[in-house]
């Protein structure tokens, strides 16, 4: 617990300041403020390691490098992957909730770099605008990254994916790489007590374009349940 409290005290106040300084970054090109994020998730996962303990390894990363257009679809737990997959990538674009938009320098600095944001109030009409701003992703080389449960979720625990990123996927004529992680048996949403051990994030063979909405969303389903199953036995 002591590790934990020294932990969560450390984020705050690197978050807290990082945050502040990007201000300064707000005038500056999208690369330019590309690289102050990677920065900031080097950071972050460096305290991560050496102050609470936890670190992660990467299975199948050649998948990371996966030519063409490319949505990555990630299993969602935890604070953790949001931050630490940042610099993984060399454009990434994370479609994320629109209440994070509106934290101040935050929301800001993520309009630096393009991020998208789903209204969740405006149903269908708001999943079309998030595939238009897709699409403009992909055709600037960017990587896309989405969370399609739509939430955090209990490490261990398969609920039916969202259907929104099978029109994303077939609107896109893209691929779909799946990356499953159990994050949450380590840093578990809405716990302020982390878990020290290693996190295990595994990139999936992408699932090529091409397929009908219901056979992808079938496969993709399939891969989330199977995967997970396999990362809670480790």
């Amino acid at each position: 617990m002591l590790r934990s409290i020294l932990l969560n005290i450390v984020l705050f106040v690197f978050m807290s300041v990082y945050v502040l300084c990007g201000v300064f970054m707000l005038p500056f090109s999208e690369k330019a403020v590309y690289k102050y994020w990677f920065i900031f998730s080097d950071i972050f996962r460096f305290i991560s390691k050496y102050i609470g303990g936890i670190d992660f390894v990467t299975e199948n990363e050649q998948y990371l490098k996966t030519d063409g257009r490319v949505i990555f679809a990630s299993r969602h737990e935890s604070m953790w992957e949001t931050l630490a997959f940042i610099s993984l990538f060399s454009k990434p674009v994370f479609v994320m909730k629109k209440e994070l938009h509106d934290i101040p320098l935050f929301g800001q600095l993520a309009d630096k770099v393009n991020s998208i944001y789903v209204d969740r109030e405006h149903g269908l009409k708001a999943i079309i605008e998030v595939s238009r701003q897709i699409s403009e992703a992909l055709d600037r080389g960017c990587q896309v990254i989405i969370f399609p449960e739509g939430t955090r979720m209990p490490s261990g625990e398969f609920v039916p994916l969202k259907r929104g990123i099978s029109l994303f996927y077939k609107k896109n004529n893209c691929k779909v790489v799946p990356i499953i992680h159990n994050s949450g048996k380590f840093w578990a949403r809405r716990s302020f007590k982390k878990n020290p051990g290693t996190i295990t994030v595994k990139f999936v063979e992408p699932i090529e374009p091409g397929l009908p909405q219901d056979e992808f969303m079938d496969k993709l389903n399939s891969i989330f349940q199977t995967e997970i199953s396999k990362l809670e036995k480790k």
